[in-house]
C-alpha cells in the first residue's frame, strides 16, 4: 500500500509537500488549474514529485463537462489515477460520466452519507471502479468499520484508492483525533486487509505529516 499526501498543483504547495516528506501526492484541483493545463503540468514536472492521483474539481457534469475532460487529460499526461467526485453530483450521474471516453485509469468516490447498499447498487454491482472515502462512509453507516471491512474483503479488485481522514457526522477532512472516528481501528482495518493500492491522507496539508506518523504508529 502506498500512503500519499495531497495538495494543489501550485509551486509553493508542491514544495511544501516535498518538505513534509511526501514524494507521492494526489492533486487537489480548482477550475483555474485546468484552464491553465500546461502550466499545471509544468509545475508538477518541475517539482520532482510523483502525482499518483488527480481529484476532479467540484463541478457538475450538466454545466461544466469540459472540466472533467480536462482532468482526464491531466491525469493521462501525468500517468495518474483519476478520482471522480464532486459535491454537485450523485452516483446516478455515473452513466453520463461513462460516456466521456476517459483515457486515464479512474474510479468513482462514494459521496458523504451514501449507504453501503447505495454504493453497492450504484457503483460496485455495476462493475464500476471505486474510490473508498472512509469519512464519507462514516457519515452514512453506524457500523462503518464493519462496512469498510466488508467492502475491502468483497470488492478489493474494484477499490483502487482510499481517502483517509477523521470526521464527525457532518464534517470530514479533519486531522486525526479531531473528529469522532476511531482512527486507530480504521487504520488497522485498512492495513490488515488485502488492499494494496493508493491511500491518500485527505487532511489539510499542514496536518498530513502528523496523520502519516499516526497511521504508522497505529499499524506497526
Amino acid at each position: 500500500m502506498r500512503v500519499v499526501g495531497k495538495c494543489p498543483p501550485e509551486k509553493k504547495e508542491l514544495e511544501k509537500a516535498r518538505q513534509r516528506g511526501f514524494n507521492d501526492i494526489e492533486l487537489y484541483l480548482e477550475r483555474e488549474h485546468l484552464e491553465k493545463l500546461n502550466r499545471t503540468v509544468e509545475n508538477v514536472q518541475s517539482s520532482g514529485l510523483n502525482v499518483v492521483s488527480v481529484h476532479t474539481p467540484h463541478v457538475h457534469i450538466d454545466n461544466d463537462k469540459a472540466y472533467f475532460i480536462l482532468a482526464d487529460e491531466l491525469a493521462d499526461r501525468l500517468d495518474a489515477f483519476l478520482v471522480f467526485h464532486s459535491q454537485y453530483m450523485h452516483h446516478v450521474h455515473i452513466p453520463q460520466l461513462e460516456e466521456l471516453d476517459i483515457e486515464a485509469d479512474y474510479g468513482y468516490e462514494n459521496n458523504p452519507g451514501a449507504s453501503l447498499r447505495h454504493v453497492e447498487e450504484n457503483i460496485l454491482k455495476k462493475g464500476y471502479p471505486m474510490v473508498l472515502d472512509t469519512a464519507h462512509f462514516y457519515m452514512a453507516e453506524e457500523d462503518y468499520l464493519e462496512g469498510i471491512e466488508y467492502l475491502l474483503e468483497n470488492y478489493n479488485d474494484q477499490i483502487h484508492l482510499i481517502h483517509l481522514c477523521d470526521s464527525t457526522k457532518t464534517e470530514d477532512g479533519l486531522p486525526f483525533g479531531e473528529g469522532d472516528m476511531d482512527m486507530e481501528r480504521t487504520s488497522r482495518t485498512i492495513d490488515s486487509s488485502n488492499f494494496d493500492n493508493i491511500m491518500v491522507l485527505e487532511v489539510m496539508p499542514g496536518h498530513q505529516k502528523d496523520a502519516f506518523e499516526k497511521f504508522q504508529a497505529y499499524t506497526t
